[in-house]
């Protein structure tokens, strides 16, 4: 879609209908449709119109988008229903040619009235391209109006999307499941979540919420607390999947490692018919959520519900069993997934590190000692290396395992934390310290036992690979820190070794794959932290569900439906959070009620308790519901 006829988007007019040679002729559609190809005729949205083609008929193209929208009108407030409802009727009339004298200016009082009136935030931007296209394709409108020709209707693709929902990688319907939780209908948000989402106990305790960093409420007042409301549903148990009706298949899939990854890939496959094996080496399923999560965040039973509910659909869990070499379980399933994770500690390059000493220790293997019931003796003082979402659970832990001063040492600054804000605040209320732009470089010892860490202080120089300014030691700034344990938590690593060197290795040691979870080997795939390096929970379910479409193509000898240039660009127009209604009223955000700082460090128990309905109620209510309908028109001929 490389030649522009006319386009509204963002408020911007670029118009070459003329046929004169405009400034803007030729233009490429970089916002949103760089990367789009050139059989669209045209595109609507939320933020305006884009037209191509020149065959295209507007009056058709607004007609359908207002159609469409008008499905999604909740209801709540009737000048949003109703508007929009009146909008599709009478494009309707128009495009039937039972047009009305008065009934393009009609369309234009309406349609300001809803945008100006409206409470929600979708009601407010889905009447945009209409005044976009009244204003700038008026004379279209009022002969549609006056004719009595009826106007074919468009061929379109429809998307429907929203800011929170694109940026959630497994794409949550998250306005879906908040309305019906608004509503009190948790058995249907329930419904909604699991299509997406094999375990939302899970991630209703422990998702970073990438949604929540793209909600639109953002820039107003505070987001919404979707992650906290989705466990409001999950939590009452009100219904239990019920089994799937499906056709056994023959074919065997081997999945290695039964953490979110291997867990997801297990579910869909299973779903599609496959007999799915899973293999871990620890004794019990759940990879980082069991070894790396400590229980106060995420129950033990919690996460034996959700594995419970996986392999109840037919999945075959095989634990404690180490598998030593890859290309064993090729010669007995069709195909193998791996989704070992990254259980290893990097190097940490501290001097006189000594891993026989009981109090130097590596941030996962401590967690996994705590998961697994090993005792653990209280120590004095407790340093922990480190800024990430590991490094403030070992602090945490610590805490509640009584060790009395427990420091987390960081080298960059409290906004560079990798950690999630609430997780850092909940541990300066249970007493952990930070030392920012510090970092141990020699442990101190007398008599075999750890003393203390000389460490240096940095500063922040220019921004590093991943965009945050590079941490730059300071010469003579040495210093010494008390310290009877040490536990680092600067990243993790994959173990690959079982793959026998058949497949290739980033640099980081991860296993190399395309986007769509496929290795060197046809018949061997990869998905989660050994693919991509230590990420979220739900980026690893987002790549296991991936991995598992991929095998189902690879078996079944079907194509993978890969995502497009189209897709990309559809992807970022959903990202947007731009609104154009009226600003919404202010309201404060509820946050779920925690187990104070004094009493929660005495247990591991579970520091914070889900929503009442009445005050899920109150905060689902705080959302925009900023749905964004999309419609593409392809080129005909």
């Amino acid at each position: 879609m490389s030649e522009l006829v006319f386009s509204s988007w963002g408020g911007q007019v670029i118009d070459n209908r003329s046929g004169k040679e405009a400034t803007s002729a030729g233009v490429e559609l970089s916002v949103p449709f760089k990367h789009a190809d050139n059989n669209v005729a045209a595109f609507i949205s939320w933020d305006g119109l884009m037209v191509a083609d020149k065959k295209t008929n507007v009056v058709a193209l607004v007609r359908a988008y207002m159609d469409e929208s008008a499905k999604l009108a909740c209801g709540e407030c009737s000048v949003g229903y109703n508007g929009l409802t009146v909008l599709s009727d009478i494009l309707c009339r128009i495009a039937g040619g039972r047009g009305q004298t008065g009934d393009v200016d009609l369309l234009q009082e309406l349609a300001e009235n809803v945008q100006k009136n409206v409470k929600c935030d979708f009601c407010a931007n889905a009447v945009v391209p209409l005044k976009d296209a009244l204003r700038n394709y008026r004379e279209a409108f009022d002969a549609a109006a006056s004719a009595k020709d009826t106007i074919p209707a468009v061929d379109y693709i429809k998307k429907v999307t929203a800011p929170c929902q694109e940026a959630c990688p497994i794409h949550q319907d998250v306005p879906g499941y908040i309305e019906l939780i608004r509503n009190r209908r948790n058995t249907e948000a329930l419904n909604v979540i699991r299509r997406t989402n094999c375990m939302p106990c899970v991630t209703g305790r422990t998702c970073v919420a990438f949604c929540e960093k793209n909600c639109v409420r953002n820039d107003f007042d505070a987001p919404l607390s979707i992650r906290a409301l989705k466990r409001v549903p999950a939590d009452m148990d009100i219904i239990k999947p019920q089994p799937h009706d499906k056709v056994d298949k023959d074919d065997k899939v081997a999945i290695i490692g039964a953490g979110p990854a291997g867990l997801s890939a297990a579910h869909y496959l299973s779903h599609l018919g496959y007999q799915v094996q899973v293999y871990d080496e620890q004794p019990v399923a759940g990879g980082m959520t069991f070894t790396g999560i400590p229980s106060y965040r995420l129950p033990r039973n919690v996460l034996a519900g959700e594995i419970e509910t996986i392999v109840s659909s037919g999945v075959l869990m095989h634990l404690d069993m180490r598998i030593r070499h890859v290309e064993d379980l090729h010669k007995r399933f069709k195909a193998v997934l791996v989704a070992t994770g990254a259980h290893q500690s990097r190097d940490n390059g501290i001097d006189n590190w000594n891993s026989d000493y009981d109090t130097l220790i590596e941030g996962v293997k401590f967690l996994r000692d705590i998961s697994t019931g090993k005792t653990i003796l209280p120590k004095n003082q407790v340093l922990v290396v480190g800024g990430g979402n590991t490094a403030i659970d070992c602090a945490r832990s610590a805490k509640r395992l009584g060790c009395k001063d427990v420091t987390v040492v960081y080298r960059r600054g409290r906004n560079e934390m990798p950690a999630r804000d609430e997780e850092v605040k909940a541990a300066e209320e249970e007493g952990v310290k930070f030392q920012f732009l510090a970092v141990p470089t020699k442990i101190h010892s007398q008599n075999s036992k750890v003393v203390g860490a000389e460490c240096i202080r940095m500063e922040l120089g220019e921004p590093d690979a991943s965009g945050r300014r590079k941490p730059v030691p300071i010469k003579n700034s040495e210093y010494v820190m008390s310290a009877d344990m040490v536990l680092t938590a600067i990243g993790e690593a994959p173990d690959v070794s079982f793959m026998d060197g058949q497949v290739g290795l980033t640099s980081w040691n991860s296993v190399k794959i395309d986007e769509n979870g496929n290795t060197s080997l046809p018949w061997l795939f990869a998905a989660g932290d050994c693919a991509s390096g230590p990420a979220s929970i739900v980026e690893a379910m987002a790549a296991g569900k991936r991995a598992a479409e991929s095998i189902h193509a690879y078996i079944s000898k079907s194509k993978v439906s890969s995502e497009t240039a189209l897709d990309k660009a559809l992807h970022e127009i959903g990202l947007g959070r731009q609104r154009r209604g009226p600003k919404p009223v202010l309201i404060k955000r509820l946050h779920p009620h925690e187990v104070n700082a004094e009493d929660r460090i005495k247990n591991f128990e579970e520091v914070e308790e889900c929503f009442n309905l009445q005050a899920a109620a109150r905060e689902a209510k705080r959302c925009l519901r900023c749905y964004r309908v999309m419609l593409i028109v392809k080129r005909q001929g």
